[in-house]
């Protein structure tokens, strides 16, 4: 006997939605999982911390600090399915302020700049008292002080025997770092004392005697009297006690 037509519409239908049903699951399946939720910017802020951690071992003799900024916490990014991956900005120095980028590449990608502080210090040499320009640095001086090598971009000294004997060039408080630009080279020849004056003629050189008016450092140009024409000349320091003059 022949089913019913009712009956058979009614097998038919399942079976059309069982396949729709396996057809859906099968593509769920294909598409990627996105992960809910909004990223933990405390974890972000951690991963920037250990990136800069790695990039600086290499220097573990130095005296490192390292502080990460905060990420603002209204930023609504979808949590990361794999670890951020942490990047220097273009420009980025290992050292005093910079940014540091954290990119996401999931299903949901996002970017963001962190901003970050590398505090590298050092025992430098620093005046110990006031001292005045045109003082000659003494081993009593100096002292070592403990600085934050970014605020030194001029550069710095952390020998003793580096800065004694040399002139500084402007006044300095006590505790102040002395750097390069602030010193000079030690003096060769004093006011009134007797020097040597070399006069070079072409190849030929005249010496004679005479007396600094000024005191003066290596290369620097100084008056000196002539002891017997008595007359005043120029020339430039060599060493020490020796004035160089061209004719």
């Amino acid at each position: 006997m022949a089913q019913p037509v009712d009956k058979i519409h009614t097998a038919t239908s399942w079976l059309g939605i069982r396949a729709n049903i396996c057809l859906i699951s099968s593509l769920l399946l294909l598409m990627p999982t996105v992960v809910s939720g909004k990223q933990s910017t405390e974890t972000l802020r951690q991963t920037v911390l250990k990136f800069l951690q790695v990039q600086t071992e290499k220097r573990a003799e130095q005296d490192i600090e390292i502080s990460v900024g905060r990420i603002d916490r209204r930023l609504k990014l979808a949590t990361c399915q794999e670890s951020p991956m942490a990047f220097l900005a273009a420009g980025a120095k290992l050292q005093g302020k910079l940014t540091v980028g954290l990119r996401c590449t999931g299903p949901k990608p996002w970017t963001v700049y962190v901003p970050a502080h590398i505090k590298i210090f050092a025992n430098v040499i620093a005046a110990a008292q006031p001292l005045l320009r045109g003082s000659e640095i003494s081993a009593t001086d100096v002292i070592f002080v403990r600085q934050e090598l970014s605020q030194l971009r001029s550069g710095y000294f952390i020998k003793i025997e580096s800065v004694i004997g040399k002139i500084l060039t402007q006044n300095l408080s006590a505790g102040h770092a002395i750097t390069p630009k602030r010193v000079k080279a030690a003096f060769l020849v004093r006011r009134g004392e007797k020097v040597t004056i070399e006069v070079s003629i072409g190849t030929l050189k005249v010496r004679g005697k005479g007396e600094a008016l000024k005191d003066a450092a290596r290369g620097e140009l100084v008056s000196v009297r002539n002891s017997q024409s008595k007359r005043i000349v120029q020339g430039i320091v060599t060493k020490p006690g020796t004035v160089n003059v061209q004719m």
